[in-house]
């Protein structure tokens, strides 16, 4: 009879896991893996459009590309101890009277053999005559229509779609988040981005932002969610939160009239991230009983 309580079969060693590790890049430069690390999960995020001047446009939230929460895109898998170089760009500037904002910035990171490059938020239209450019998501209209996302086009299994276009249904709109399309709370709103809590620390990213419009409108109008940046109204809009890729607001019709510049993007990896925990093989009596005292034996 086998020595493992009667049960015919090998019996399982058990062994330490790799340790999982979070780790948040906001600068450009190179982050090494842990030794043992052997994938590495992924969400890379491009820098938000600047927002438009004079009844401006909201700016496009940046490029969002990932493994994690993609259903057609596993970790990726990695050599441990190796380098990661990231570069990470900052917000597109806001626009002056009848200018349109800057483009936000690329980000780019290197995971084994496959270069992933999120393309930043379009910048919003301004002057009440141009519209919203194309982008990672696009910048909301101020005259034509709204930017488009996902420009380049970017499919899931490369970490896409990058993210939705801004927003057209009026002058000044807001500009599209990763979420959800400019407009879509509202009619100078920007578009939510994306909110996710890896490991119990809660992330907000790729906010669009709010369109500007006229002085006489009480406060401002609502960036996405994710770092989005306000539009003017009465008041002066907000710039797109740094490291979170959100767009920045539009200029409102006077005394506001300069857009606001778009969030700096950021990467976030996570490496040997297990989802749910196993114990597959035959194990020894002993050994069960021992983890299911000490409350780890998955169930």
């Amino acid at each position: 009879m086998a020595g493992n309580g009667g049960i015919i079969g090998p019996v399982n060693t058990v062994s330490d896991k790799p340790a999982t590790l979070t780790t948040q890049i906001n600068a450009s430069g190179c982050h090494t893996l842990q030794p043992t690390t052997s994938t590495v999960d992924f969400i890379t995020v491009a820098a938000g459009g600047g927002g438009g001047g004079n009844y401006g446009g909201g700016g496009g939230a940046g490029g969002v590309l990932k493994s994690l929460c993609n259903a057609c895109l596993s970790a990726v898998s990695v050599t441990g101890g190796a380098n990661v170089p990231v570069t990470i760009n900052g917000g597109g500037a806001g626009g002056g009277s009848g200018v349109q904002g800057t483009d936000g910035g690329t980000t780019v990171v290197t995971l084994g053999p496959t270069t992933y490059t999120a393309t930043g938020g379009g910048g919003g239209g301004a002057g009440g005559s141009s519209g919203g450019k194309d982008g990672g998501s696009g910048g909301g209209k101020s005259g034509g229509s709204g930017g488009s996302g996902n420009t380049p086009p970017i499919a899931a299994p490369l970490g896409g779609p990058q993210g939705n276009p801004g927003g057209s249904g009026i002058q000044a709109a807001g500009g599209g988040g990763f979420g959800e399309a400019g407009c879509t709370d509202g009619s100078r709103a920007g578009g939510d981005g994306i909110a996710l809590t890896i490991c119990g620390t809660p992330y907000s990213l790729a906010g669009g932002g709010g369109g500007g419009g006229p002085t006489g409108c009480a406060g401002t109008s609502p960036g996405g969610d994710g770092g989005g940046g306000n539009g003017g109204l009465a008041a002066t809009g907000t710039v797109g939160t740094v490291n979170t890729g959100g767009g920045g607001g539009g200029g409102n019709s006077g005394p506001f009239i300069t857009g606001l510049q778009g969030g700096s993007g950021t990467v976030i990896l996570q490496e040997n991230y297990t989802c749910g925990t196993t114990a597959p093989g035959v194990w020894s009596m002993n050994t069960v009983y021992d983890y299911v005292k000490q409350g780890v034996w998955p169930t």
